[in-house]
């Protein structure tokens, strides 16, 4: 069955800040709608509102004409699933349990779950190729293996609607596609419902029917990929030129970087360093190329995603065998490197054994006198996998005289103030 989203009229206030005002907008049955914009938009508040996690200011969000207001939530568990940016999970449950766990509407508290539960995932699994992952534990899976599994869990929900918060961030580009292709397949196969937030335009422009663009908490504009990805409408909301091509096969837009932007003198003697990885600089990488910038990376391990865009974008990086440790001899370039440059930018990376050495070589860049940009959005123990060495580095990096944010695009800002 094919459900009918609506949203009429919709507002949301946070402490007295208005985050999303007068959004109307309704989907078709079954339809692939993508939710674009930049960070700060409102994309992510949107998703929660309709996902009834969050309660509308004004305004109201129609299922099939039903106020989702007035539908029970266990019944509306069955309607609609939402897969979270965040895939963590606090407890080191097995893949099969957590997969389970969708199928709480559907079990009444005094019974367990039934062979039609159990049935349902496996289906789902199999859909989602976890079932290989059936008795291993959570932890032990990378960040790719982890999104199938929450998705898993989300479609044993057997929902009509699907909620997605960027479901490839921070994903090699590898899983970015499967993620993407198992999403067409649920929508063209099966008439789910989509909605997903991405950040990647050109996934947004070869996937989606509709794109919903939004700018400062309000709609700029709604329609199909070729009438939304313009260079116009891109300069207006993203402040970035882009040369917009057409794909040969699909006739969809695919965005390039415009070689041709004016570029100050000042950014182009201007060196950045990036310490990165898995993604956690993709929307900086392109901002800091596109304003001019002489830019680097490293370490980075081939096939990580940060590392297939610095290459994509010809960015010279210091690059590591997949899956190795940062050897001595790369550890050396990357200092090597760190001299050059007039500002180093430590991403919001998760800190492991392979990488310890990345975050000793921003260490040694503060203490040398470069200028330290930190983005640190999420708290340390979040990110530190090393049993409490990197928590140490990381916080003696803190007590340097560093420049710390929380987000990208202010240590784009800070950048641009230079």
């Amino acid at each position: 069955m094919k459900i009918k989203l609506e949203v009429d009229n919709l507002s949301y206030q946070y402490d007295q800040i208005d985050i999303l005002t007068k959004i109307n907008f309704a989907s078709k049955e079954g339809e692939f709608i993508g939710l674009i914009g930049p960070n700060g938009s409102g994309k992510s508040t949107l998703l929660k509102n309709i996902s009834n996690i969050l309660k509308p200011s004004k305004g109201i969000v129609y299922l099939d004409d039903f106020d989702l207001k007035k539908i029970k939530n266990k019944d509306l568990a069955r309607q609609v699933a939402i897969v979270p940016q965040e895939t963590n999970i606090n407890y080191d449950f097995r893949v099969e349990d957590i997969v389970l766990m969708g199928r709480a509407p559907y079990v009444s508290r005094w019974q367990g779950e039934s062979s039609k539960d159990i049935k349902v995932v496996r289906k789902v699994m199999e859909l989602t190729d976890t079932i290989k992952l059936s008795d291993r534990y959570i932890h032990q899976l990378s960040g790719g293996e982890r999104q199938r599994v929450v998705l898993a869990r989300s479609l044993a929900q057997e929902p009509e609607l699907l909620l997605l918060d960027e479901p490839t961030s921070n994903l090699d580009i590898n899983y970015q596609i499967e993620i993407m292709e198992l999403l067409r397949r649920l929508n063209q196969k099966d008439g789910l419902t989509i909605l997903v937030i991405l950040h990647d335009l050109n996934l947004a422009a070869k996937y989606c029917d509709r794109l919903l663009l939004l700018k400062e908490g309000q709609i700029h504009s709604f329609g199909t990929p070729q009438e939304i990805l313009t260079t116009k409408k891109i300069e207006e909301v993203y402040g970035l030129k882009l040369l917009i091509k057409q794909d040969y096969l699909s006739k969809r837009p695919y965005l390039t970087l415009n070689n041709k932007n004016s570029q100050t003198k000042d950014r182009l003697d201007h060196k950045i360093h990036l310490v990165c990885g898995g993604g956690s600089a993709r929307d900086l990488m392109q901002a800091l190329v596109e304003s001019g910038y002489q830019l680097s990376c490293g370490v980075l391990n081939r096939s990580d995603s940060d590392w297939e865009l610095a290459r994509s974008l010809e960015i010279e990086t210091i690059s590591e065998d997949p899956f190795a440790s940062i050897s001595d001899e790369k550890h050396k370039k990357n200092l090597a490197k760190i001299k050059e440059a007039d500002t180093v930018v430590l991403t919001d990376i998760p800190i492991g054994a392979g990488n310890l050495a990345n975050l000793k070589a921003v260490l040694w860049a503060a203490r040398n006198s470069k200028r330290v940009i930190v983005v640190n959005s999420c708290k340390l123990k979040n990110k530190d996998y090393t049993g409490g060495e990197g928590r140490k580095i990381f916080e003696r990096l803190l007590r340097e005289k560093v420049v710390v944010v929380k987000e990208e695009f202010e240590a784009l800002e800070e950048i641009k103030m230079l």
